[in-house]
């Protein structure tokens, strides 16, 4: 396999604001000695979750007495390609970061992982076998591992019973118990709802017109993928992307049941009717002031395909700790530590991957509330479609669908192919 520049397969060319906005690092150390300090990345700046991770990393400073600090770095999503580029060019890298499934290929093409299977298969009581094999494709190599997923959760229907009530119009479950939850289905009841209260009837969640995976789960519905299996080519002026992208484009500037560019409505504050979500996202409505409940995505022409997203976290070859490292990669995501991050991030351990585990961990939801979940992640979901140049090709989807899809005017048959003339370069670097 030919191996690409780091930098050059992920490109100094994304547009992510630089290193403004990231939180505070945090760190848990024992001051005194001059040990191994390990630096991890992260995007999260939930406190609870910094708290488990705060606890592990005691635990295992507790038993491994080479390591006398480990520093996470909480910063956006967004800023993760740019940040970890920058530490490798200033020889500055973080040992460990979390890494999601879309940049698998691309770090892993560019020799920027250390495998972990050979520290995994050592390690005492790790049960490598408890690994559900199909959800670690992204991750193996042959007999590589270049990364564990801690993550791998679908996307979900959340929705306010309240305002489906006030509207007086079928709820997600009712058209799921009569066999009718369909995309179609339900652009009709979300424009109803509209209609009836005035506030969007769907928002789809951490989007805003610049994150093109959140509109997976309707893609996946309806067969429809930006490129094709090996990711060679671009499909998204293929008859299914399409169909899927008609639907989408009508709900937003013809039915208006869905917010235009530019407009805000915060679904967990109870601004609109429902949103596709992560799993994890429930610890939004802990406080929540309205009824609400969870269904799978609409299913679509393609049946009833989940989307699921995924997250590993890896070893950097850049970093200094090679082997502190894998192993502290190994303690985070043993049976037990699994067990315990699984409170906010559906695993990838067959032990674990049910819905009683899962109901126990949430605190919000209930195994039955669960069971069509857990279903989605295990038989009907579908892991996010990879391509090598992950942020280029990522930078070039968003924009191109900016300019030629997401207006009042536009007509997708002459769009999309423009869309494909856009990413295409990029793609086929």
């Amino acid at each position: 396999m030919r191996r690409r520049s780091f930098l050059a397969g992920l490109g100094l060319v994304t547009s992510t604001g630089g290193l403004a906005g990231c939180s505070s690092g945090f760190s848990r150390g024992r001051p005194e000695g001059d040990g191994i300090t390990l630096r991890m990345t992260m995007w999260t700046s939930d406190p609870d979750q910094i708290a488990l991770f705060d606890k592990i990393a005691d635990d295992f400073m507790s038993q491994n007495d080479a390591v006398t600090n480990i520093e996470f770095e909480s910063l956006a999503l967004d800023q993760l390609d740019m940040v970890l580029t920058t530490g490798i060019t200033a020889d500055d890298a973080p040992d460990l970061t979390w890494l999601p499934v879309e940049s698998s290929l691309e770090y892993i093409d560019a020799d920027a992982l250390l495998d972990a299977a050979p520290t995994l298969s050592v390690t005492n009581g790790y049960d490598l076998d408890d690994l559900v094999p199909h959800l670690q494709e992204s991750w193996r190599h042959g007999d590589a591992q270049y990364g564990v997923p801690f993550s791998t959760g679908p996307f979900i229907m959340y929705f306010n019973k309240d305002l489906y009530a006030e509207a007086g119009v079928k709820s997600p479950a009712e058209l799921l118990a009569q066999g009718d939850w369909t995309w179609e289905s339900f652009r009709e009841t979300s424009s109803q709802l509209t209609d009836a209260t005035g506030v969007p009837g769907y928002v789809v969640n951490d989007f805003e017109f610049r994150n093109w995976t959140r509109l997976l789960p309707l893609m996946d519905a309806y067969d429809a993928s930006p490129w094709n299996d090996d990711a060679t080519q671009c499909t998204v002026d293929s008859p299914e992307m399409r169909e899927a992208l008609d639907l989408f484009h009508g709900m937003v500037f013809e039915d208006r049941c869905s917010p235009v560019p530019g407009q805000q409505a915060d679904f967990w504050g109870g601004q609109a009717g429902a949103t596709s979500a992560f799993l994890g996202a429930s610890t939004l409505l802990a406080d929540a002031t309205f009824d609400w409940d969870i269904v799978p995505t609409p299913s679509g022409p393609a049946g009833d395909v989940q989307a699921v997203g995924q997250s590993a976290i890896v070893a950097l070859a850049a970093g200094k700790n090679h082997d502190a490292a894998l192993e502290f990669l190994a303690f985070l995501t043993n049976r037990e530590n699994a067990a315990r991050i699984s409170k906010f991030f559906p695993p990838a351990r067959e032990s674990l991957l049910n819905a009683e585990v899962l109901a126990e961990s949430s605190g919000l939801l209930s195994a039955q509330d669960l069971e069509p979940i857990v279903t989605s992640i295990t038989t009907k979901g579908r892991i996010f479609p990879v391509a090598p140049n992950a942020a280029s090709v990522a930078n070039a989807l968003d924009s191109s669908f900016d300019e030629y899809v997401y207006r009042p005017d536009a007509d997708l048959d002459t769009s999309l192919p423009k869309v494909c003339t856009a990413i295409e370069p990029v793609l086929s670097l």
